[in-house]
């Protein structure tokens, strides 16, 4: 599946986090920073995977958005003390006007059937990872064959010997 532009993307931050080959390691050395990273890869893929993406993650005290993260283009939520990121997530899904409109990505199997039933489409982390992958590569090699810029260059002002 890959995902499409217009929709409301929905990401169990640590579900992906686990299984992210650049960033796993930091969970047990530095929690935060392994957050911080994941944010700044997903605010470079914003725009062209969702037109409003949500990351949410287990465990603040106060729950809601998160301001110490400081993005434009990503919400950040941290589940209160009282619940989890699916319960947050789960809630997202059956409060929206248009679930159909929702991807949720996560690897717990039991919460991709629990926001399937409630409407939403659903993707596990691995999957996602690789249509990010693909997307990186894909926008790459656009970027390689765009025209040169037209105009004298550097080469015009060196002649050959």
């Amino acid at each position: 599946m890959v995902i499409m532009a217009g929709r409301w993307l929905i990401i169990d931050g640590y579900s992906l986090l686990h299984r992210h080959p650049q960033l796993a390691h930091l969970l047990g050395s530095n929690l935060s920073l392994a957050r911080q990273r994941l944010l700044r890869e997903m605010e470079e893929l914003a725009g062209t995977i969702a037109e409003r993406l949500t990351l949410v993650f287990d465990g603040r005290q106060a729950g809601g958005p998160d301001n110490e993260f400081g993005s434009q283009l990503v919400e950040v939520h941290f589940s209160p003390s009282n619940m989890t990121a699916d319960t947050v997530i789960e809630r997202f899904v059956t409060e929206s006007d248009n679930p159909d409109a929702i991807t949720v990505i996560t690897s717990d199997r039991d919460e991709r059937v629990t926001v399937s039933a409630a409407g939403a489409h659903t993707m596990s982390c691995t999957d996602f990872l690789e249509d990010c992958a693909a997307r990186r590569k894909s926008s790459a090699k656009r970027r390689i064959r765009q025209k040169p810029p037209e105009g004298p260059t550097l080469a015009d002002f060196f002649p050959e010997d």
